[in-house]
C-alpha cells in the first residue's frame, strides 16, 4: 500500500510556521543570543542553554507530528501529548541518536511494548521509547529554515502495523529497504491509500533509523 499524498506538504507546513524572515530564533540563534546575555559561563547559563535546546528538540516534533497528522486528513486542533513532549525535552540529546548514543537510546527501549498495546491505548505509552524493523514504503527529506533537515517516513513492519517516522536529520535510506528504528509513539493517524481503502498508521518521533538484515 503506497500513501495516497506527498510529505512536501508537511515541509511547506513547517515553512509557514517557522516563517522565513519570521521573527522565530533558529538554535543557533538561541545559544548566540543567551551566550551574549552573560560575560561568563555560569553553571546557571549553562543550563539555561541546554533547556533551550532540548525545549526546541521537542517544539520541533510537535509542529512535525501536528502537521503530518493534518497532511493525514485529520482536522487542526489536534494537541501534542505532554507526556511525550516533557520526554523529548527531557532525552533530547538522543533525538536523533547517532553514534554511542544508540546504544542509550536502546536501552530505553520498553521492550513488552507492541503496536497492538500502542493501538489500544496509545496515552498509556506518549512516554515511551519503542523499536521495531519494517520496510520503508515512502521516504522524503527537506531543509527546513530555522530548523535543518527533517525526514518523513512510511514503514510497514511483518505484521502490517504501519508507522509514519519524524526523524531530525537526513538519512541514508531510501524506498525498500528494511530499517530498524527506535522512537517515541505520539499520535495514531491515518491516511486515504491511492487504490482504495484506509491505512491505520503510528506517527513516532524517532530517535534512531537504521539499515537492518532483511
Amino acid at each position: 500500500m503506497r500513501i495516497s499524498f506527498s510529505y512536501a506538504f508537511i515541509f511547506v507546513a513547517f515553512i509557514l510556521v517557522t516563517g522565513c524572515g519570521s521573527t522565530n530564533s533558529s538554535t543557533s540563534s538561541v545559544f548566540s543570543n543567551l551566550a551574549k546575555q552573560g560575560s561568563s559561563s555560569t553553571i546557571e547559563g549553562t543550563e539555561a542553554v541546554a533547556e533551550s535546546e532540548n525545549n526546541n528538540v521537542a517544539m520541533y516534533f510537535s509542529m512535525a507530528v501536528l502537521a503530518l497528522h493534518e497532511v493525514n486528513g485529520f482536522d487542526a486542533g489536534e494537541e501534542f501529548p505532554p507526556e511525550s513532549k516533557a520526554f523529548l525535552a527531557k532525552h533530547a540529546h538522543l533525538f536523533p541518536a547517532t553514534g554511542d548514543k544508540v546504544k542509550e537510546a536502546q536501552q530505553l527501549v520498553d521492550q513488552n511494548v507492541q503496536p497492538k498495546h500502542i493501538n489500544k491505548n496509545i496515552s498509556k505509552y506518549h512516554a515511551s521509547m519503542i523499536r521495531d524493523k519494517g520496510t520503508v514504503l515512502s521516504i522524503e527529506e527537506e531543509e527546513i529554515p530555522e530548523i535543518g533537515m527533517i525526514s518523513v517516513l512510511h514503514v510497514v513492519n511483518d505484521e502490517e502495523d504501519s508507522y509514519q517516522v519524524v526523524y531530525l536529520g537526513a538519512l541514508d535510506v531510501y524506498e525498500d529497504d528494511t530499517v530498524e528504528f527506535v522512537g517515541v509513539p505520539t499520535l495514531l493517524s491515518g491516511f486515504e491509500n491511492v487504490r482504495g481503502g484506509y491505512t491505520n498508521s503510528i506517527i513516532m518521533a524517532g530517535s534512531y533509523v537504521g539499515k537492518s538484515a532483511n
